[in-house]
């Protein structure tokens, strides 16, 4: 039995899966083929007379002349409330104005300088700022040597150029008056040198540093055209930070999209070119404002996720036409901790989800209005707007494509529910004006300007979003072309392992958090600081459940305006369920809105049985912040006794500390 069992198992974990598009296409045939079904038999019902639609249904056209809800000053005074409250701690300790910037490079192999301490020193630290430079001139191994009792130099280790503007440190200890570092190729980037003194907390005051050999002329230039000294390792002492703590360092994936905005801030060829660069370009608006240090790649996509509380009320309040839900849709998007986390890291993530919101939020306007009673100019803005929001989220991050295939969906559904309505005027002999021209106005010219608005308009902004890159020296547009095909065969063909990478299906329970950030230096003291990536446990762990109740809830009741954000989280979720390279809890971060909406609408739903619900809504609300509350310093960054982070590691495979 047990060879039989092992044989089955073998078998399938040889078999492999189809390609992605086929999948994905796989995925939409059968949506097509549901919609097609059910527009079909609601034609042939219409035309049997098993269905009716009345002359007010057909005909009423009230509610498409006004807005879907109006907003009154309390309203306003509620999302300006919520989004402070919300922003004041999103913003606190965000990250450091002063970081180390004037920088030194290896002119040639085997370039390096010697630290004169001036006395014989017991070292317990050695640390180097890692600075920017252009890709060709990573990896170099800045080997640490010592004067030894003999006067001969002794080697301690190797610290390697692997980051962008964040401490690398070596620990090994040693007693000695002079350091010696050589590097193996030239042209990595340090900002600043620190060493410390057994027992000391501040850098030690060397005495001198001087080159390896003075005759060494360097003809490398620093891309921002900052000069490189000896000088500047040792001129910023001040901003040393000797727990290397998240406001001072870049950390996860901030390697990849601070440098990235910096080289083209620089006009360089840029160092992350797996996803388009139109994210990037938000990520430099923040250096060009507030300087190249962590607040200033930081604070745009903070920003982002601060518009996201209100966006949330404004959706809320569109779906579901009442104040208290509204409050309830952007109270669980204030207090998920992926919102939170996400939202404060230098990565792209933030934007395109943002984007991905609005090209919902704008269809469900189309999709609930029916377009030949609201005319065809009105009934154009919702798809022009869900269009331009497409542009920006596609030239940000290809996961916008998965928001458009949904979108499609719900448009195709919207159009066969209008010729259903228009098979039951034709049926019925009403005569009126709303259905003149219904085939040339609102389909095929409908069609024509969807051409513009989701293929044309986005096809500009995704190319011209290519523009710096472009216009790096050799590039030209043949390097959009080229790039196109290297994002694609890139992440088609990954097939890198990461320690916390997971799969689609343990995102919602959070078997694997990601440990984003955590600081060494501070364990010492029994302390820590860690920044962690994972939800809000009152939120995930009921977001399937919630999902799969949601659509047949909405299906027995028929609330067809539900279709709108649950194909959101479809849509966004079925595609990882195909992706065969490795994926991250991360990406479950585009689906947590519409999981929001659907929980939300349960609670509507819940709260019409009457009794004591609002009271047991607003303790789930109140539990939700708490846990918030609970886990805030250890999704901020805070620094915090090492137990309490180990408090709130409840299951094995969540790692918040060293």
């Amino acid at each position: 039995m047990e060879t039989y069992l092992k044989n089955i198992l073998n078998f399938f974990s040889h078999v492999k899966m189809p390609g992605f598009a086929t999948m994905m296409s796989s995925v939409i045939i059968l949506f097509f083929i549901g919609i097609g079904i059910w527009g079909f038999s609601r034609i042939r019902n219409i035309q049997k007379g098993n269905l009716i639609i009345t002359e007010y249904g057909l005909l009423d056209n009230e509610k498409e002349k006004k807005p879907l809800f109006k907003l009154v000053k309390k309203d306003y005074i509620i999302m300006l409330v919520m989004t402070l409250l919300y922003a004041i701690p999103a913003i606190y300790n965000l990250g450091g104005f002063k970081i180390p910037e004037t920088p030194w490079a290896p002119a040639e192999k085997n370039d390096g300088f010697i630290v004169d301490l001036g006395k014989e020193v017991d070292v317990t630290k050695v640390m180097i700022y890692q600075g920017y430079n252009e890709e060709k001139y990573d990896g170099v191994k800045f080997n640490i040597k010592f004067l030894n009792s003999n006067d001969t130099y002794s080697d301690s280790e190797a610290l390697e150029k692997s980051g962008f503007f964040s401490w690398k440190v070596s620990t090994k200890e040693f007693k000695t008056s002079k350091i010696k570092i050589i590097a193996d190729k030239p042209g990595s980037a340090i900002n600043e040198l620190a060493i410390f003194e057994k027992g000391s907390t501040k850098p030690f005051k060397v005495m001198s540093i001087t080159s390896v050999d003075p005759l060494i002329k360097s003809s490398i230039k620093s891309p921002d055209g900052k000069p490189y000294k000896l000088s500047n390792l040792i001129d910023e002492q001040d901003r040393v930070d000797l727990y290397t703590l998240s406001a001072t360092n870049t950390y996860f994936d901030e390697v990849f999209y601070p440098r990235t905005a910096l080289d083209f801030i620089n006009k360089i060829h840029p160092f992350e070119r797996t996803h388009p660069p139109l994210g990037k370009y938000f990520v430099m608006i923040g250096m060009l404002i507030f300087g190249v240090n962590p607040f200033g790649w930081r604070i745009i996509g903070t920003l982002f996720g601060v518009a996201m509380i209100p966006l949330m009320y404004l959706f809320g309040y569109k779906i579901f036409k009442k104040r208290f839900l509204a409050f309830c849709t952007a109270f669980l998007m204030m207090f998920d901790f992926m919102h939170f986390v996400q939202t404060r890291i230098s990565t792209i993530d933030v934007y395109v989800t943002f984007f991905v919101i609005l090209m919902y939020y704008y269809i469900y306007d189309y999709f609930v209005k029916k377009s030949y009673k609201a005319g065809l100019k009105r009934s154009l803005v919702p798809l022009f707007l869900c269009g331009l929001a497409f542009g920006i989220g596609i030239a940000t991050k290809w996961i916008a494509m998965y928001a458009a295939v949904g979108i499609f969906l719900i448009l195709v559904i919207a159009k066969l529910d209008e010729i259903v309505y228009y098979t039951a005027y034709k049926k019925s002999g009403l005569s009126s004006d709303l259905f003149s021209k219904f085939w040339s106005k609102y389909f095929f010219k409908t069609a024509l300007f969807c051409i513009l608005f989701f293929i044309l308009i986005p096809g500009i902004i995704y190319f011209a979003s290519y523009t710096s890159i472009m216009q790096v020296p050799d590039n030209g547009i043949k390097e959009f072309f080229n790039n196109q095909s290297f994002m694609y065969s890139f992440h088609n063909d990954l097939n890198a392992k990461h320690s916390y990478s997971s799969q689609w299906f343990e995102w919602p329970i959070m078997t694997k958090p990601i440990w984003f950030y955590g600081s060494k230096a501070l364990a010492a003291e029994k302390l820590t600081s860690s920044i962690i990536c994972m939800g809000n446990p009152l939120i995930w762990w009921i977001s399937i459940p919630s999902l799969i109740t949601g659509i047949i809830v909405a299906i027995k009741r028929k609330d067809k305006y539900m279709l709108v954000p649950i194909f959101g989280a479809l849509f966004q979720y079925i595609p990882w369920m195909v992706v065969r390279r490795m994926a991250f809890i991360y990406h479950y971060f585009s689906v947590i809105p519409f999981i929001i909406i659907i929980i939300v609408y349960l609670i509507k739903v819940f709260m019409e049985l009457g009794g004591n619900t609002k009271k047991i809504v607003c303790t789930y609300l109140v539990l939700t912040a708490i846990v918030f509350i609970m886990y805030y310093p250890i999704l901020s960054g805070m620094i915090v006794p090492r137990w309490y982070a180990s408090l709130l590691q409840l299951f094995p495979g969540w790692s918040f500390r060293y």
